[in-house]
């Protein structure tokens, strides 16, 4: 199944939700969705003021889509905590791989937020029970669960802060100078539909980023152009980029 063909189901499945929620008169919900996915429906979709989206807290990556004048307690997320000794470094990826593991699909997780010792993740509301039932270890460490208050739940993303010269401010030598790549394979990413600007894809290499874009590259991360520093003494561009952990 390609990208394209996926596009297309995302975006049917995502009007049916607005139909639905009209024929009811009763909130409707789908996801979680990647940025990407939520920039597409908000893109090629007539969205009125009674449509949403939330993901459990204010810095959400994946959010439910919502149709029905819902409120963020109407949201069907439980955020459910993993306490575990602080000696073990588990990851975004152990995480993710022991709940697919017991048989659930994406669409049903949204944020998954490790630190020291605990990692909060969010789920949608049908499966948490199969989750704290099903799930004792993670890579290999047991962990303890307990469902927290989403209401009261704040988190920050935690970034670096990188300093750059770049010749120029073109997308490919961006994506070079992030990746530590050469300008072709930069180029052939770009060209894959593996790089978005602001959650939109581009395949254009030679496009000019701004302060502010966030770029996010597929198996490299996030990052935001944070500041433009003027030139060099050899002409070139002095930006400040955050990377985000």
């Amino acid at each position: 199944m390609n990208d394209k063909f996926d596009d297309k189901l995302l975006l049917s499945k995502a009007q049916d939700t607005i139909d639905l929620s009209v024929k009811r008169n009763a909130p409707c919900f789908l996801g979680f969705l990647n940025d990407r996915e939520v920039q597409l429906i908000k893109d090629n979709l007539y969205l009125d003021d009674s449509c949403s989206f939330y993901g459990g807290h204010n810095d959400a990556q994946r959010m439910i889509f919502g149709c029905g004048n819902c409120d963020e307690s109407d949201f069907p997320i439980v955020a459910v905590r993993f306490s575990y000794k602080k000696v073990y470094k588990l990851t975004h990826r152990d995480f993710l791989g022991t709940l697919m593991s017991t048989g659930i699909e994406r669409s049903t997780v949204g944020d998954i937020l490790t630190s020291v010792g605990e990692t909060v993740v969010f789920l949608k509301s049908e499966i948490s029970n199969h989750v704290l039932s099903e799930v004792s270890k993670v890579g290999g460490v047991g962990v303890s669960l307990s469902v927290i208050d989403v209401s009261d739940f704040d988190y920050t993303y935690e970034f670096d802060v990188i300093s750059l010269t770049v010749s120029s401010l073109r997308l490919d030598v961006f994506v070079s100078a992030m990746c530590n790549l050469s300008r072709d394979n930069s180029q052939k990413l770009i060209k894959s539909e593996l790089v978005t600007i602001n959650h939109r894809i581009t395949t254009n290499v030679s496009k000019q980023i701004n302060v502010g874009d966030e770029i996010t590259i597929r198996k490299y991360g996030k990052f935001v152009f944070a500041e433009d520093n003027g030139f060099s003494k050899k002409g070139k561009h002095k930006i400040s980029v955050k990377h985000f952990r």
